[in-house]
């Protein structure tokens, strides 16, 4: 074998294992997402959209697999936004808010970030989600903490951006 033909080797085993790391980053990020709708208890008929973060987005398509979602950061995370939507109990007055999430693989740990700034929490590769009630509680607490200071101002339309929070205009 020529050092070309090395070389291009060694060019495709790295492409190789690059899509093997994002299928699994994806795959656990999906995971993930999943066990938090499944925490949360979220309604079966509500809609859950994933979002690349960062870029404008056409509000008449903005429907994306998480594969279209993710991006990659200069930090080596995975990034993508769950839009969810909320609204009063009878239905009135929806609101729909994109939560940030960024993901890498570090070792046998997943390192996962809630916002840009967000705290970095491991979780164990092989740890099923069905077993992290406390970093979804941590989610949900977020969320409500938001409601409880920030709504205000977010409703003011002086801010969109809350760290993990960002509300997505309807109009």
């Amino acid at each position: 074998m020529s050092k070309y033909e090395e070389i291009i080797q060694s060019y495709s085993n790295a492409r190789k294992a690059f899509y093997a790391y994002e299928d699994t980053c994806r795959n656990f990020a999906r995971d993930l997402v999943m066990g938090m709708i499944e925490y949360f208890e979220w309604p079966q008929d509500r809609e859950i959209t994933y979002i690349p973060l960062g870029e404008e987005l056409d509000p008449n398509n903005k429907f994306y697999a998480l594969a279209g979602a993710m991006r990659m950061d200069q930090e080596s995370f995975w990034h993508f936004g769950v839009e969810l939507t909320v609204s009063e109990p009878s239905g009135a007055y929806p609101l729909s808010l994109v939560m940030s999430f960024f993901i890498k693989k570090v070792g046998p740990y997943f390192v996962v970030k809630l916002g840009p700034e967000g705290q970095e929490v491991k979780i164990p590769e092989n740890k099923p989600v069905s077993e992290l009630g406390p970093f979804y509680e941590a989610i949900a607490n977020h969320i409500k903490k938001f409601f409880a200071k920030d709504y205000v101002q977010a409703a003011a339309k002086h801010e969109r951006q809350f760290g993990f929070i960002t509300l997505f205009d309807e109009d």
